[in-house]
Parts: structure tokens; sequence; C-alpha cells
């Protein structure tokens, strides 16, 4: 079973855990990491990394909480472990820790032409057999329209919005 850490500039693979956040995710989609950590003091955010058996990390999601929905904002599994069912442990830990809240992800719409037309929709099927529903609601932001997905129940337009911008006003607070 995957052992669940909670995550902080003190924690002993925190430099492991920035060379997979640098390496999973593309510039563009990164938040500072030291924002990161920052943020997870001030708001309701879990920074979690997943361990197995042996205390070796293995991955990390990032979600931020609000009520009763939390949205996963980043999710990653380390390279040597992509393809070994690690992140289908990750995912189910992570909807056992949350099974009375709604989760919420969003990711690149499968339906827009792109380059990574196989990985998004890939990441979509994966996503739906984790228990992910699609309800059909569609959000674009700098040219990228994304599928908002959940589990736990249906997120409406107006709670995805504000959720989102509730993020981004904190993420603004760590400037100062």
């Amino acid at each position: 079973m995957m052992e669940i850490k909670e995550l902080n500039k003190n924690s002993k693979d925190i430099d492991l855990v920035k060379q997979l956040y640098v390496e999973a995710f593309p510039k563009v989609e990164r938040i500072p990491f030291d924002a990161l950590l920052l943020l997870q003091e001030r708001a309701d955010i879990k920074f979690l990394g997943f361990y197995d058996e042996n205390g070796q990390f293995k991955g990390l999601t990032y979600t931020y909480h609000h009520d009763d929905l939390s949205w996963l904002f980043y999710f990653a599994v380390m390279p040597s472990e992509r393809g070994k069912g690690i992140g289908t442990k990750i995912i189910q830990r992570l909807l056992e820790k949350y099974k009375d809240e709604r989760l919420m992800i969003d990711i690149e719409d499968v339906d827009q032409p792109a380059d990574n037309s196989l990985q998004r929709k890939k990441r979509y099927e994966f996503y739906k057999r984790m228990g992910f529903v699609d309800y059909g609601l569609r959000k674009t932001w700098p040219g990228i329209t994304y599928n908002i997905m959940s589990s736990g129940g249906r997120v409406t337009s107006d709670e995805y919005d504000k959720i989102v911008n509730e993020f981004w006003d904190l993420l603004q607070l760590t400037d100062d």
C-alpha cells in the first residue's frame, strides 16, 4: 500500500520532489517551487508525497481544498515508475483520502487537435477508469481548452471558476 506523507521545505526528499516537479511539467505550467511550498502554509493545500513499502518516493500530488471540493492541481509519477500501475495506486489512495469530498481535475481537451493528442486521450481514459466523470464542462484558458472531470459528484461552472480564481488570488499573495 502506498504511504502518504505531507511534503514541506523540510521533507527529506524535497530535492527529489522538486526534480520530479520540474521534469514532469512544462515550464509554462509550473508555479515557482518555493511558491508552492509557501502557498500550503497560507491555504488549505496538501502537497503530498507517495511512498512504497520500502519508503521509496514514487510520486506527488498538489491539491487545493475549498468546502467539499478539492482541485487536483498537480499529479506526477517518477519516470522510472510510469507504466507500472503506480499512478493508479496514487489516485486510489487520493480518492480514499478525499472520499467525503468531490475531487476535480482539469485536463487538456481531447477533442482539440494537438501534437500530443494520443497522450491527452490516454490521460482522459486513465481518469475515467479511476472513476472521474466528464459532465461536459469545458473551460478555456489562454488558448487551451480543458475538460473538467470530477469524482464524488458534479462540479458546476461557477464552482470551478470560484475555486480557480481563489487559488490564483492566493498565488498573487506569494509575490509579497
